[in-house]
């Protein structure tokens, strides 16, 4: 064990614990499962994420339900409880928050308001619980460390009960069915009338693109852990995720980084442009080269690019927003996407959750120019989106952050699973295009199951 020193606030014996790096690190997570709190932050490509963050057992709780009176100062309150310190390692996570952030949260405070799935409505639109220790897997150099900040009398305690639950490695199935498949909420005929009202928008200069989506639901049985686990496995993503919430499961497969801050370095990887694989080699390559080769889709990216480029700028030390790669082709499971990433770097007078908040929610999940988008959304979606395209992400005391798209992402409440996809609405989009792209985001979901 070697003790990292802190310089700053409250922390000065944070200490670090190798573990074993394993070839199913899943089982050794499942073996914690069952702690309260557990959550899992997991990049399960290996390849463009880097680090899984697990732990349990929060020391505190910070949620805000959908109808509270005044939403203003959340963010400002969120940061109250993440005292800056500095630190001399380079794990990601060092104490702090992880959780949700609600695209709802971003909508109400644009004063717009719709009302939730009855099934929903009672979910909170900020879950960010603090955790005083975790589990961190670097999968570039293939090393497992515990993580313990030590600012809490019970952590020590806990530490023992941690690396015994690692070391069983609980490799057992557990029970999950689907009992009903996944069936839309929307006709296809309620979707072509919403893609028409908002291509009208488009032609007459309301927006450039909005991202417009549509809900899905099936019944289960069994513990969606199981869910996550054949998910997961067949289907590797840079910023899965689990977590055990009071009211639901959350079960995250997003591609997609929302911000990250390191070192008051920040980064954004919009997605926008996709197309379905095939099983034929020769096929999955033709798509593959008509996606990098589209006008449509290209043009789509490069507007989100724009946007957060506008976003970062806000936050950013001027001149230092740079677009590092546009309209990358990366292909996943069942989908080619086209990735952006744009860097810059954060004004020092800027806190973690002042940059969080300046480009929430993510413009590639609302259209632009991102405001009148969500307007539009607000008009045409049936239901609010609550958790799905919003952020599962970490907040960590140290001052580094990182956070997800939640697309793909499904919550699963009194035996209902809950799933939505979408996609950008241009004005050279056909409605039978978008409809089927929704089922090509879902398909590495459905397909598992």
């Amino acid at each position: 064990m070697r003790k990292i020193d802190f310089i700053g606030n409250s922390l000065s014996n944070v200490t670090v614990d190798p573990l074993p790096y394993v070839d199913d690190l899943l089982s050794c997570y499942q073996s914690l499962t069952d702690l309260p709190g557990f959550i899992l932050l997991e990049s399960t490509d290996q390849i463009r994420g880097r680090y899984d963050i697990v732990s349990a057992y929060p020391y505190d709780h910070f949620k805000v339900e959908r109808d509270a009176a005044d939403l203003s100062e959340v963010f400002h309150q969120l940061q109250h409880r993440l005292p800056l310190v500095t630190s001399s390692s380079d794990l990601p996570f060092q104490g702090g928050a992880i959780g949700y952030i609600a695209y709802d949260l971003g909508a109400q405070l644009a004063g717009i308001n719709v009302p939730a799935h009855p099934g929903l409505a009672s979910m909170p639109i900020i879950d960010m619980q603090f955790y005083d220790w975790a589990i961190v897997t670097d999968h570039h150099k293939k090393q497992v460390h515990l993580v313990a900040a030590n600012n809490q009398p019970q952590t020590r305690g806990l530490l023992h009960d941690i690396r015994r639950r690692w070391y069983q490695h609980a490799s057992t199935n557990r029970s999950f069915t689907l009992v009903k498949p996944f069936s839309p909420l929307l006709s296809r005929q309620a979707y072509q009338q919403a893609f028409h009202a908002i291509h009208h928008d488009l032609q007459r200069g309301r927006a450039y693109q909005v991202n417009y989506t549509q809900p899905f639901l099936a019944e289960y049985r069994g513990d969606c852990w199981e869910m996550y686990k054949r998910i997961s496995r067949k289907n590797p993503v840079p910023f899965s995720a689990f977590m055990r919430a009071e009211q639901a499961d959350i079960l995250s497969f997003s591609p997609e980084r929302f911000l990250q801050m390191d070192n008051k370095h920040l980064l954004t990887s919009p997605i926008k442009g996709s197309a379905r694989r095939s099983e034929n080699p020769q096929e999955d390559e033709r798509l593959r080269a008509e996606l990098a080769a589209s006008t449509k889709n290209r043009a789509e990216n490069v507007m989100i690019v724009d946007l957060l480029r506008n976003d970062l700028g806000k936050i950013a030390v001027a001149g230092s927003v740079q677009v590092k790669t546009l309209c990358e082709l990366q292909s996943f499971k069942a989908v080619h996407h086209l990735v952006s990433d744009i860097e810059a770097q954060c004004l020092d007078s800027v806190s973690l959750l002042q940059a969080f908040a300046s480009c929430f929610p993510g413009g590639s999940i609302t259209g632009a120019p991102k405001l009148e988008a969500m307007h539009i959304i607000s008009e045409h979606e049936p239901f609010a989106r609550g958790v799905y395209c919003g952020s599962i992400g970490y907040f960590s005391l140290h001052g580094r952050f990182d956070s997800n798209i939640a697309i793909r992402t499904v919550i699963a409440k009194e035996n209902t699973l809950f799933l939505a996809a979408g996609g950008g609405i241009v004005i050279d989009s056909t409605w039978e295009e978008e409809y089927a792209e929704c089922y090509t985001k879902i398909q590495a979901i459905v397909h598992e199951l």
